[in-house]
């Protein structure tokens, strides 16, 4: 009588239960190889990934973020600003009548206006209008610079200068640069534009160099 069908069948059921309970679990478990179809079940939709945030590890702080709008912030409450009549009625006086060597405009920021600061006789000249400039703060300002040609003809040109000197306060340049253009729209005539940041770029040569 053969035994061989027995023998196999008592084999197959001797290999079974030499393998240890174990090495079963070692074999699915961080060792073991994962069907592509079981790593495509277990991963996270687009969806929920998406919608787990990291925390930033250093979020800005309100000042940070108050710092940041405050150019903008100012560049437009600057962008609003008025021109007081008695401007243009000193400038048109400057220049068809010559009743001014120069003017000398200021912001009133409570107003939120240009005005007239200062006005210089006929018979002063450009020393008396350097002197009129302040140091440590932003000004607009006219002067009528009269000249001899080489051709021995004598002419004037009007000058506009934005004199924003380096001592100054920040909000104040931003104010003064961002009103410039607007300002320069209602006085009609100007010839020359000067920006000076300190005496030496609005002297008495720089001038004469613009006027030939």
């Amino acid at each position: 009588m053969c035994h061989c069908g027995t023998r196999q069948a008592r084999t197959r059921g001797a290999r079974v239960r030499s393998v240890p309970p174990q090495k079963r679990r070692d074999r699915c478990g961080a060792g073991a190889s994962i069907p592509r179809d079981s790593r495509t079940q277990i991963r996270p939709t687009p969806l929920l990934r998406s919608a787990t945030r990291t925390p930033h590890p250093h979020p800005p702080s309100l000042a940070a973020v108050a710092a940041s709008r405050r150019p903008a912030e100012m560049a437009n409450a600057a962008s609003g600003m008025a021109v007081d009549d008695e401007c243009k009625l000193r400038f048109l006086e400057l220049k068809a009548k010559r009743t001014h060597r120069f003017i000398i405009y200021k912001i009133d920021e409570k107003k939120k206006m240009v005005v007239v600061e200062k006005v210089g006789e006929p018979i002063l000249n450009y020393d008396d209008f350097a002197a009129s400039l302040p140091a440590n703060e932003c000004r607009y300002a006219i002067f009528d610079y009269d000249f001899v040609t080489e051709e021995n003809c004598q002419k004037s040109k009007i000058f506009f200068i934005a004199w924003s000197p380096d001592t100054s306060r920040v909000r104040s340049k931003m104010i003064y640069a961002s009103s410039k253009d607007r300002f320069k729209r209602e006085l009609d005539g100007i010839q020359v534009e000067l920006q000076a940041t300190d005496p030496t770029e609005v002297g008495l040569d720089v001038i004469k160099g613009r006027a030939n």
